[in-house]
Formats: structure tokens, sequence, C-alpha cells
């Protein structure tokens, strides 16, 4: 005779023996007794495994068939990876879940586990992409021996943001040492009334009759260019800023600009040669 099954609650032991009962597997019940008067009471792990009312196989010939409709129940997990036998583990306290519910609740935490992981990759990848990218320098760079170099973006934003006060047409094309200027610096000047372009998007046209347009829209429009960034120390330097209609308006500007405050400021106009014919 082998034990298959047991519980600290007797409604559990005396479930499991009709169980296989109904399969024709004769069974027995011990420590019936003294867990009838208080079939609820409550339960001490201190209490020896001997104590607790348990399921026994009479004949050997059933043991392994019961074995079987019990851990088809999910009631048992064996303990060993072979095929002998192994004492059985209570898996639940009460009723038995059912077969399917329970795969489909291991369905549903894998998903989670998977969206999870895959949201933990895109925030990685974010990361990652933010610190390969390197800050836009807020200073100049040596030499400082009056050459031109690259315009620093912030410089190109406080240009810009100087000279729109002068503008009269509706759409405002701009460009640093002539080429577009980023999306990131127009989008971050760009204010109303003006449409605010890469300088590419415009046309330039020296007729007078016509002037630079915007041919998305066909309104006139005004070439602005920032260029020559000439910095004599890591906080100062000069800049020139043309601003083009047609061959008969626009001007030319040498700008003193310097880092006051944590900002880049137009301090000074160095030369001015304006055209409004």
């Amino acid at each position: 005779m082998r034990q298959v099954f047991s519980s600290p609650r007797l409604e559990n032991v005396e479930g499991v023996a009709q169980l296989l009962r109904e399969a024709d597997i004769e069974v027995r019940i011990t420590q019936a007794r003294s867990y009838k008067g208080n079939r609820r009471g409550g339960f001490s792990y201190r209490e020896q495994d001997n104590a607790r009312p348990a399921v026994w196989v009479v004949k050997s010939e059933d043991q392994v068939r019961a074995r079987e409709i019990l851990r088809s129940a999910g009631l048992i997990d064996s303990t060993r990876r072979d095929e002998a036998y192994a004492t059985p583990t209570f898996r639940i306290d009460s009723a038995a879940v059912p077969a399917g519910g329970d795969a489909a609740s291991k369905r549903a935490f894998r998903i989670k586990l998977v969206l999870l992981a895959g949201i933990m990759v895109v925030v990685g990848l974010a990361i990652v992409r933010w610190l390969q990218t390197p800050p836009a320098p807020s200073l100049a760079s040596p030499p400082f021996n009056g050459r031109a170099a690259a315009t620093l973006p912030a410089v190109a934003a406080a240009v810009f943001q100087h000279e729109m006060a002068d503008v009269q047409l509706p759409v405002l094309c701009l460009g640093v040492d002539g080429r577009d200027a980023p999306t990131t610096l127009i989008n971050t000047i760009a204010r109303r009334p003006f449409t605010t372009v890469p300088a590419s998007r415009c046309r330039r046209i020296a007729d007078s009759d016509t002037g630079s347009v915007f041919p998305a829209t066909g309104e006139p429009a005004v070439i602005l260019d920032v260029h020559d960034f000439r910095p004599s120390a890591p906080d100062a330097g000069t800049i020139r800023a043309t601003a083009y209609h047609h061959q008969m308006y626009g001007s030319y500007k040498t700008l003193e600009v310097r880092h006051v405050q944590g900002a880049w400021r137009v301090t000074r106009t160095i030369r001015h040669v304006s055209m409004r014919g």
C-alpha cells in the first residue's frame, strides 16, 4: 500500500479518494477521524506529515494509474525525472484548476513578458542613441586666428532672431554656411506671422519685378543666410548675415556676437549695406 496524496484539509483528501474510487481503484484514507470533528480548523506547519489526512492506494498494480489520474487533474507533480515512483506533492488547496485555464494563464504571462522585453529594448535603444548623439557645442573652439569656422547653431539662432525684426515679407528661407538651416534650429526660432522653411525650398530670383518666392504657396520670400563665423575667443567673434529678395532688395551685415549670461547674442553691427529698390 502506497500513499499518493495528502493534505491538511480532509475534504481535499476525500475528494481525491472519490476520484480514484470512480476509476475502480481501491483506496484507504488515514487520519480521517481526528479531522472530521473540525474540517476547516487551523493548520500548523510544525505538524508532522504523517499526522495529515492521506489517500493510500491498496493494490500495488493500481499505483501508476492512480498517479496518472492525479497528475492529469493537476493535483501532483513528480519530483523525479524518471518514471519511478515519487512521493506526490500537493499543488492546490481546494478544487483543481482546469488544465485549459492554467494554460491560458501561462500564455498570458508569456505575452506580458514579451511585451515587457520589447518595451525595455525600445527604451534601451533610445538611451543608446541619446548617449551617442554629441551635444551641440555652446562655445567656439580654437584656433582664434581670424579664419572662418563652422557656425555654431546657437550663434546662427541668435543672428536669425536679431534679423527677423527687419523682415517684412511673409516667408523666411534660412541657410547656415550656404546650406539649409537644421530643422531643429528652424523649429526653435520659427514664429508668426512668418512661414519659416529651409533655404533650398525657396526659389532665388534676381528679377526685381518678381523677386524670390516660396513655390509651395507662391508668396514672396526672403532668403536669410548666416556665414563666415570668425571666432576671436571661445565666447566672442564676428559673423555675416545676408538677406536677399532680389537684386535690388537685400541687406549685407557684419555683426559682432558674444556669449553673455549663458547665451549667444548680437552685441553690435559692425557693417551694414542695405538696398530697398
